[in-house]
């Protein structure tokens, strides 16, 4: 993984967006196989970014989305975005039939087998996501605020959500945000753990032709490490019970 220096990523001033819990959340770690589907407790960066992008084909006629989606990519690409979920979570263990292409069969040939899923249960609270503003003017922060409030879909298919409203926070975060390691506040030792979650890389964001690369309409390829890099992030949930069907999570703060 490429070390990738500090980015100025809009701390000061933020955009803050709730969304309530419709049904079950998932999100796979980068880093699991296709059968082995463990899930992030909270979304990524890059995938909420995404998300906003996406969100700009349902908001616009067919002759302007693709402009505003480019011009929402350039607005967010280097922003900080940070996660406060509900105050109480269960991740449910299940295993689920699949369809995959098996090995030595003919091409196109897709069994039945089955791969071992993670769901989140949320509980008590809403999503919050904070976005860095990093100095951007009223109109792109109204931008922002329309498309975002047009996103019902955060992780996974199916992982809806429903959007209840936005607000700006000028000054620092509450404690009960998401934050990257390493931080002041870790040392105080109130959290009890963390998991990597993606961003779009300074790479990313210096390249002229970025949104073709995140395009899958187009050539361009994502690298993990340097289009997209991990950031080891510090959630602020606190384990509290598990069993082999599920394991509880409370909010610490």
């Amino acid at each position: 993984m490429v070390e990738e220096k500090l980015i100025d990523r809009g701390m000061g001033e933020w955009l803050i967006l709730s969304y309530l819990p419709v049904s079950l959340f998932s999100l796979r770690m980068t880093h699991a196989t296709s059968k082995g589907g463990k899930t992030l407790l909270v979304p990524t960066p890059y995938t909420f970014k995404m998300t906003l992008i996406d969100a700009c084909f349902r908001v616009f006629d067919k002759n302007n989305a693709e402009i505003k989606a480019r011009q929402v990519f350039d607005l967010i690409k280097g922003c900080e975005i940070r996660f406060s979920p509900p105050a109480d979570c269960i991740v449910q263990n299940t295993f689920i039939k699949i369809r995959q292409e098996e090995r030595d069969a003919p091409r196109g040939f897709y069994g039945s087998t089955i791969a071992y899923r993670e769901f989140c249960f949320y509980t008590n609270g809403e999503l919050k996501v904070a976005i860095g503003l990093n100095g951007l003017s009223e109109d792109a922060v109204s931008l922002i605020r329309r498309v975002g409030g047009h996103i019902n879909c955060i992780g996974k298919r199916g992982s809806f959500w429903q959007y209840i409203g936005d607000s700006i926070c000028k000054g620092n975060l509450s404690e009960g945000y998401t934050f990257p390691q390493p931080e002041e506040r870790l040392l105080a030792g109130k959290f009890q753990w963390s998991q990597y979650l993606d961003d779009f890389g300074e790479i990313l964001c210096k390249d002229k032709d970025g949104f073709d690369r995140i395009s899958t309409y187009s050539s361009g390829k994502v690298e993990l490490g340097k289009h997209r890099i991990l950031r080891e992030t510090v959630i602020p949930y606190s384990f509290v019970q598990s069993s082999k069907h599920f394991t509880q999570f409370k909010k610490s703060i």
